[in-house]
């Protein structure tokens, strides 16, 4: 009975020390996975921008928050780049929504599938 004991106690050990805890990681982005045309107008303003961007005075006109206004279709495709870094939350950027969870991963796609297909006006 001993025996089974110090058996069952070693292999409960020795599995439970191969469990790791997951950390987020940012979303990887499959480049060529854009079959529809993203529409600025219908997707990336109203759904991304509008929503997480342009609330409570952060990236509207009012309030500018960091030097970026993001409230039209030049401002927006002018930063494209640092939005895609920081709604990503990749390092060395201040992950955005500002201390908010981050973004659903499709939206995230969605905007990297508009720049992936050269920043429409549409």
């Amino acid at each position: 009975m001993k025996y089974f004991i110090i058996v069952g106690s070693v292999l409960v050990i020795a599995f439970s020390s191969c469990v790791k805890d997951k950390a987020l990681e940012p979303v990887v982005v499959v480049p060529g996975a854009c079959e529809d045309t993203v529409s600025f107008s219908a997707v990336i303003m109203p759904q991304i921008i509008d929503v997480s961007c342009n609330t409570s005075g952060c990236h509207n006109p009012s309030g500018g928050a960091a030097g970026y206004v993001l409230s039209n279709y030049d401002q927006v495709s002018t930063n494209a780049n640092i939005i895609f870094s920081v709604i990503n939350h990749e390092s060395g950027v201040t992950p955005m929504p500002y201390v908010q969870p981050k973004l659903a991963d499709s939206l995230i796609q969605k905007f990297d599938c508009w720049m992936e297909q050269g920043l429409l006006d549409n």
